[in-house]
C-alpha cells in the first residue's frame, strides 16, 4: 500500500512540474496606433498638384513587449484591411532593440506589410519597449477621398 502512495505523490509532482512549464507561454503586448489626416497641406506644390506619396509615423509610434520566452523566438506581421485602397501600401520597421536579456535581429529597414504572415524580426530572451515606425505610401489625388483603415497583427512564435 505504501508503494502506491509514493507513486501517486511522484506522479502529482511530475504533473505539477509539467503544468508549470506549460504555463510559461510566450506573450506579446503592443501599445500605440497611428492615424494620419492627408489633406491640402500635403499637396506637393499647392493647388492642382498631387499629394506627397509617402507619410511616416513617429519613430516610436508603436511599442512591443515580448515576454515569457524560453529561448529563441520570431515575430511575424500581417495586416487585415477594413477599408483600404489597392493603391496604398503600408510599411513597417523596427527603430530600436528594446531592452532586456538576449538579443534581437532584423527588421530595421522598411518592409511592406501584406495580408499574409511574414517574418518581421527575431530574437532571444525577453525584450521590452521595442519601438516600431510605420509608413504609408501611394497617397494621391487619384484615390477617392475616404477614411482608409487597416489593422496590423503581430504574432510571436518560439523557434
Amino acid at each position: 500500500m505504501k508503494k502506491q502512495n509514493t507513486y501517486f505523490v511522484v506522479l502529482v509532482i511530475l504533473a505539477l512540474i509539467a503544468l508549470t512549464h506549460l504555463g510559461l507561454a510566450i506573450t506579446i503586448s503592443t501599445t500605440g496606433n497611428w492615424a494620419d489626416v492627408i489633406d491640402s497641406a500635403d499637396l506637393q506644390a499647392g493647388a492642382g498638384s498631387d499629394l506627397l506619396s509617402d507619410h511616416e509615423s513617429n519613430s516610436d509610434q508603436v511599442s512591443i513587449d515580448i515576454t515569457g520566452t524560453a529561448g529563441n523566438w520570431q515575430l511575424d506581421v500581417k495586416k487585415s484591411d477594413t477599408n483600404w485602397s489597392a493603391s496604398l501600401s503600408l510599411y513597417i520597421q523596427r527603430t530600436n532593440d528594446g531592452s532586456g536579456a538576449g538579443s534581437i535581429a532584423n527588421g530595421t529597414t522598411y518592409q511592406q506589410v501584406s495580408d499574409t504572415d511574414q517574418n518581421f524580426f527575431s530574437g532571444s530572451g525577453d525584450r521590452t519597449n521595442i519601438k516600431i515606425q510605420l509608413k504609408l505610401s501611394g497617397a494621391s489625388v487619384q484615390i477617392t477621398p475616404d477614411v482608409y483603415s487597416t489593422t496590423i497583427y503581430y504574432t510571436v512564435y518560439d523557434i
